[in-house]
């Protein structure tokens, strides 16, 4: 693969004539690795008009058939396309780098070219981790004068104390620009496969700060008559913006030096570029549905989601959801799940999990046991289904040519499987794919409905990163076996996993199998890393995907589907609402529709802990673990579970302080875990012990011997202990940790919100957090209740949580309403920090005080009262709750206050407020103060079905999954600072966060179960405490 270098800059050029990657120092500039496939995210288009409409040529990668050569510093495109003949030349002058388009014609056209780049700016492993997460801290400054356009994108996330930065623009007059692929493909490329951008005159011509950067620039259009024109493109990358992104850093006189100073050096050689031996690149969707034809395949629905009269999505009884296309083109995230083999819910049993999307990914990022380390094939890389290379595809040969799969006609997601429906000429075919209930497997399922033969092609990319560059693949008449590279990490902690692929059922004449050598004329410098099946004239066949301690076989779907439906169901112990009222009837439906699904999203944070848009994972959060899950387990009388999660949490407790890390990998690879602990996590693995004891008095659990981890060694020790001399150590950390001899304990590295770490490090030794005080004081008052009365270690949380309490009057509740925090000084001296009036941060409420307050009942009387109205009246809205009452002060990206609140360039997650999560709690304590129907409704707020019908302005969405947030559709901070009040006017829209990954899913089930409906104390048989039109039946 020939690499373009100069100075600190290298560009990789693949063997099809793309662009791979653009490296810079240590910095990966580009956003998405390309590959031979199906080229690069980023391109320079050429576009003709004809009869006043646009036609669009790439002048690179495998769609150009454009002629390549390259010399040490440079690359030349050259071809021609509706009579325009176009020479591309992308020269590099160390850290800038200038993309000269040369256009001529023999005719009279109109033309224009559009220049686009997608940005990571951060180290490689940082921006390949989650191409999402890198995009929201990048910031862009558009600076628009005199015709020209300037976009700078600075990387507000630190990388190794850097602030990458890059600036972009023309030495020419441009028309227009956008910086986010969001605007330049649009939702129905999804479907269409045609960029929204080549159907526009100009690009969008606004800045939206959105999660996937990618900067384009369009030229004004040109009128080409026989003479030559020449376009100038430039990129200049600088390691460190240090300042905000308010001002450009490069000056233009300066750009023009450095082009007229640049030159191709060394010999210009010919690319031989690759090509698919047999055309690749059209996509087959699925043909629209008539009425009829949905109600062949489901003529019972529920839950239906319409658009005027278009039916979008809808529910069946068996709780599968169904989702047209019809919605999948207007909605941001690609509809998907992730899959479980299994039917195991025991807390650090390994599992298969597979992730499938809408859109013809069947299966993507499948992987046993650790979800990050040891991966068998790639994920979905973008939000669009651009790139077709990653996971498991599926290409069907129709008029000479392999078309891979792409939209359905219609997508059904059970709880771990999922079927496909493509509707085409006089067939239907049916993809189906399932994580099979007796065994670690996946099987994927192709069937013609009308028994047409087909010529197909699997193909599945294997994940290199973490199998190695030299992972092992042997191939047999109708297997593979896929073993890690010995040198990997995988290899040495599970040295008897592999994966084993067996193509052996189908119904056609044979299955040839391969590596990507299959398809391509001729060999790869860089590979593809796929395994290709090539089945002819076939009806049916089934893909088995497993691992080698587990033999493969093949289940019945429907047993398969109901066991896992049944798993689910005895977890939830068959809970289930009814009611004749029809005022209430939408609202029992949608709640015993939604409890399953999260049920199911709450097991795979647990069992396999990644999302759909956090692919990386693998460990438990110290707090998450001792939230969802447990709460999930205690509210549904799972108790040995429970105890289990207490038992392996105390086994990673450092022997060194006694505290924890903020994460840490719960199964062989227990040695790898955070390098941070906010100062909450300590207490909350105390907290599960407390609300165990109290439900089961189970007190043998504190006799149970546990080894440590050591963080000198990153070890489990060899000394155990029992868990009572465990607590022991945990409250001496905590008491350790006290602010200068008083009963408060010291903020650390953070609390609950991640976002709100001081931006001055020394802070963390002079700060508290309320809410974490307010959840000790809890937790010690609950310890000393549930342990024997009189024994050493209850008359010692005893007289902590009165300490603590007495201190908490002294130091927090100096004014009528709680800060967020307070600053502490060795006088004890004491500062609040988010009050009302607080003038260095802006910010007068923030939620959680306020509600953990009537939680942990620090607040009495008619303090709680106050709290809640507060509340109300400054940070609930129509679509939930509010962290604060207006969000951190931006300034380009730097942090002068809080670290990432201040830092990310996206107004969304935990930086758009409302977290789904702290919701859940806010609710609770509704509940917690006498009011459980508004409790109920807070909570019906954040199940996804129909949400449309009770918050007006929610964006669409997938209704069958967990968002983390509801994230204000403004395009920038500055746009969300100074419009913050639309969100009470309801004139900006909501939409729906990251999905599924999140302990959430197991709180917002204790809420409703334990919280709300109080099972345990009221029964389970019978009519609501609070509502007897609604009658509840339960195990």
């Amino acid at each position: 693969m020939p690499v373009i270098k100069d100075g600190n800059t290298t560009i990789n050029l693949l063997d099809n004539g793309s662009i791979s990657k653009i490296i810079s120092g240590n910095v990966m500039v580009n956003q998405i690795e390309g590959n031979n496939l199906d080229g690069s995210f980023a391109n320079i288009f050429l576009r003709v008009k004809i009869s006043n409409q646009y036609v669009v040529h790439p002048l690179t990668g495998p769609l150009s058939n454009s002629e390549v050569t390259y010399s040490t510093n440079s690359v030349t495109w050259t071809g021609e396309f509706e009579e325009v003949i176009y020479q591309l030349n992308l020269l590099i002058y160390d850290g800038t780098w200038f993309w000269t388009v040369n256009i001529e014609t023999a005719q009279t056209k109109t033309v224009d070219v559009t220049y686009t780049q997608d940005l990571g700016l951060g180290g490689e492993k940082f921006v390949k981790t989650n191409e999402a997460y890198a995009s929201q801290y990048i910031d862009h400054l558009v600076v628009s004068e005199n015709d020209t356009i300037t976009i700078a994108s600075r990387q507000n996330q630190s990388q190794s104390s850097q602030y990458p930065y890059l600036q972009e623009g023309s030495f020419g007059k441009l028309s227009s620009y956008s910086t986010d692929a969001y605007q330049f493909f649009g939702t129905e490329y999804k479907q269409n496969g045609i960029p929204k951008a080549f159907q526009q005159n100009n690009l969008e011509n606004y800045n939206k700060q959105n999660e996937s950067a990618y900067t384009a620039l369009r030229t004004h259009a040109i009128d080409l008559n026989r003479d030559n024109v020449k376009i100038v493109f430039y990129a200049g990358f600088e390691g460190n913006q240090p300042a905000g992104n308010t001002h450009l850093l490069i000056d233009l006189n300066e750009l023009h030096r450095r082009y007229d100073a640049a030159v191709a050096m060394g010999e210009s050689k010919k690319l031989e570029t690759v090509t698919t031996i047999s055309p690749m690149t059209q996509t087959l969707v699925g043909d629209k549905l008539t009425e009829k034809e949905l109600d062949q395949f489901f003529p019972k629905k529920i839950q239906i989601e319409k658009i005027g009269k278009q039916i979008l999505s809808f529910f069946n009884s068996d709780g599968s959801h169904v989702i047209l296309p019809e919605k999948e083109k207007i909605q941001d995230r690609l509809s998907g799940n992730i899959v479980l083999s299994s039917l195991s819910r025991k807390p650090g049993v390994a599992v298969l999990a597979s992730t499938q999307y809408s859109t013809g990914i069947f299966e993507s990022h499948s992987v046993y046991a650790n979800s990050d380390l040891n991966i068998l094939s790639t994920d979905t890389r973008d939000a669009f289904n651009i790139f077709k290379v990653g996971g498991t595809r599926i290409f069907i040969y129709i008029n000479g040519e392999y078309q891979i799969l792409g939209m359905p006609s219609l997508f059904v997601m059970h709880y771990n499987g999922a079927d496909w429906y493509y509707k085409m000429n006089d067939d239907v075919i049916k993809i189906s794919d399932d994580a099979n209930s007796s065994n670690h497997q996946l099987t994927l399922r192709f069937e013609s409905l009308k028994h047409e033969q087909y010529d197909i092609l699997v193909a599945t990319q294997i994940n290199s990163q973490t199998l190695g560059a030299e992972y092992q693949c042997e191939f047999d008449s109708d297997t593979v076996e896929i073993s890690p590279d010995p040198q990997q990490l995988m290899a040495e902690k599970m040295p008897d996993l592999g994966y084993e692929v067996d193509f052996s059922n189908h119904d056609g004449q044979q299955v040839d199998l391969s590596d990507e050598k299959i398809l391509f004329n001729h060999d790869l410098e860089y590979p593809t890393n796929q395994i290709i099946a090539k089945y002819h004239d076939v009806t049916s066949f089934a893909v088995q995907t497993g691992i080698f301690s587990d033999s493969l076989r093949l289940e019945s779907q429907d047993e398969t589907r109901q066991a896992h439906a049944k798993n689910i169901n005895d977890l939830l112990k068959s809970f289930h609402l009814a009611t004749n009222k029809p005022d209430k009837k939408e609202l029992v439906e949608r709640t015993n529709l939604i409890l399953p699904w999260f049920a199911h999203d709450a097991l795979v944070h647990l069992m396999s802990p990644h999302g759909l848009e956090q692919s990386s994972g693998a460990a438990w959060g110290t707090r998450d673990v001792n939230q969802g899950p447990t709460e999930l387990f205690l509210a549904t009388e799972h108790y040995a579970e429970v105890r289990k999660i207490i038992t392996s949490v105390y086994s990673h407790q450092f022997i060194e302080n006694g505290n924890w890390p903020q994460w840490f990998m719960f199964d062989q690879y227990s040695g790898i875990y955070a390098d941070e602990s906010h100062g909450d996590v300590i207490i909350w693995p105390m907290k599960v012990v407390a609300d165990y004891l109290a439900v089961t008095n189970d007190v043998t659990v504190l006799q149970e011997t546990l080894p440590y981890m050591s963080h000198e060694t990153q070890k489990m020790t060899n000394k155990d202990e029992k868990l009572i001399d465990h607590l022991v150590k945990q409250i001496n950390y905590i008491e350790n940790n006290f602010l200068y001899g008083t009963a408060v304990s010291a903020y650390g590295d953070g609390d609950w919100d991640d976002t709100l770490q001081p931006a001055d490090a020394s802070q963390k030794q002079e700060m508290a957090s309320t809410w974490t005080e307010e959840l000790t004081i809890e937790v010690f008052r609950k310890m000393a209740c549930v342990l024997e009365k009189g024994s050493e270690l209850q008359e010692r949380c005893a007289v902590l949580a009165d300490r603590m309490y007495e201190d908490f009057k002294k130091y927090f509740m100096q004014a009528e309403v709680l800060p967020g925090f307070i600053k502490m000084n060795s006088n004890h001296e004491v500062q609040p920090i988010i009050y009302p009036g607080d003038k260095k941060t802006g910010i007068n409420y923030r939620l959680l005080p306020l509600s953990q307050g009537v939680l942990s009942q620090i607040l009495t009387g008619s303090e709680v009262q106050n709290a809640l109205q507060i509340i109300k009246e400054n940070l609930l809205y129509v679509d939930g709750v509010r962290l604060m009452d207006r969000p951190a002060q931006y300034h380009g990206g730097v942090s002068k206050i809080f670290k990432r609140a201040e830092q990310s360039a996206n107004f969304g997650r935990e930086i758009g407020l409302l977290y789904a999560h702290a919701h859940i709690r806010y609710a609770e304590a509704i509940a917690a103060s006498g009011d459980k129907n508004e409790a109920w409704r807070l909570l019906d707020l954040v199940n996804p079905i129909n949400l449309t019908d009770r918050v007006p302005n929610a964006a669409i969405r997938q209704a069958n999954v967990y968002f983390s947030s509801s994230d204000a559709d403004f395009d920038t901070r500055y746009e969300a600072q100074e419009h913050y009040a639309q969100l009470a006017e309801q004139s900006v829209s909501v939409k729906g966060g990251w999905r599924l990954y999140s302990s959430g899913p197991g709180i917002f089930i204790s809420a409703l179960l334990q919280s709300i409906m109080t099972l345990r104390e009221s029964g389970k048989n019978n009519a609501l405490p609070f509502d007897s039109d609604i009658y509840i039946t339960m195990d």
